[in-house]
Order: structure tokens, then sequence, then C-alpha cells
């Protein structure tokens, strides 16, 4: 069926130049198309117009629909933020409340794990000054293997071996140098006497 803009782009043909032949066919297509559709396209373009308003209609109402469920949308939301912040308000002097009433038992908890966890820091803390901490036999030991001469000089090394032999004589324990006196000065304020004699002895 010839529509309307094809017959529109035929018309538009013949306005211009074009020669006899297909002026003429042109123009029996036209004819025929105007005898079988003529009607038709005014129909048409009714039926479209009814159509068109009746879209139009549709459209306005559910534009109305559309506004009418999202204003209830809104007012939802704002109702549900309004009824946050309502509960917000009366929670808060619950949660202070409890809040409140914790502190003491978390200051408590805290006040028990406090010395288990100073005593655990303070265990490793002895246990590794105790570790850089010669006895008087170790350095004797150590100052006469021949790789120390070696290392510090025989001379030296001797000297330090003849200091411990003459320390232990005197029936000290420990060396007396800078970094193992200054261990066992720190060992003593935290209540470990290496020189304190063993329970027992």
């Amino acid at each position: 069926m010839a529509d309307k803009k094809t017959v529109d782009k035929v018309k538009e043909l013949l306005d211009g130049h074009v020669y006899a032949p297909l002026k003429e066919a042109a123009e029996k297509w036209l004819a025929e198309a105007d005898e079988k559709y003529g009607d038709k396209f005014d129909e048409f373009k009714e039926k479209g117009s009814e159509t068109l308003d009746k879209l139009g209609d549709a459209a306005e109402k559910f534009s109305d629909k559309s506004m009418e469920v999202t204003d209830k949308l809104t007012k939802a939301g704002d109702q549900i933020a309004d009824n946050a912040d309502k509960l917000a308000d009366k929670a808060a002097p619950k949660i202070d409340e409890l809040k409140e009433k914790a502190a003491p038992k978390i200051d408590e908890l805290k006040g028990k794990a406090a010395p288990v966890v100073d005593k655990v820091t303070e265990s490793e803390f002895i246990k590794q000054l105790k570790a850089g901490i010669s006895s008087l036999d170790e350095v004797i030991d150590t100052f006469s293997k021949p790789e120390m001469k070696e290392n510090v000089g025989e001379e030296a090394a001797e000297q330090i071996r003849k200091h411990a032999e003459a320390m232990k004589a005197e029936g000290k324990t420990y060396c007396d140098c800078p970094a193992c006196t200054k261990a066992r000065e720190i060992l003593k304020d935290l209540g470990v006497d290496l020189d304190a004699p063993e329970v027992g002895e």
C-alpha cells in the first residue's frame, strides 16, 4: 500500500523537471493511489489523530499518577527520616547511660589486663637482659680462645681473662663491663637481683 510519505515524494518529483515518460508514469501512479487510498489517507489521518489524543491523555494521566507516587514516596522517605531522628534522640540517653554503667567495668577489666600485659612484656625483657649478662666463667673461657686473642690482640685478651679470674677469686660471679653492669642494675630495678642467693641455698 502506498503510504503518505511515498506519495509526497512522488509529488515532489513531479514538481521538478522530469522527462515525459517518467512524468506520465508518476501521474498515473498518483491517480491510482488517490483513487484506491485517498479516502484511506484521510481515515488514517483521523484515526491517527484520535490515537495521538488518547496517547496524550494516557501520558497526562500517567504523569499525574507518577507525580502522585513520587509525592507519596517523598513523604514516606521524609517520615522514615523523621522517625529515624526521633529514635536516635530517644536512644542517645540510653546509650550514654549504658556507657556510663559499663565504664567502671571496662576500667576494671583494663586494670586486670594491664598487669598481665606488663608481666608478659617484662618477662621477655628480663629474659633478654639475663641472656646479655656474661658470667665470669664465660668471660674466662671466651678470652682464652685463640680466635679471641686474634680479634682483640693477645695482650688485651690476656688482661681481660686475668681480670675475670681475679674477680672470680673474690667470689664474684658476673662480668663487670659497662654493658653487663648496666643490665644488672636494670634487673635489680625490676626486682631481679642476680647477686641475691637462690632460695634454698
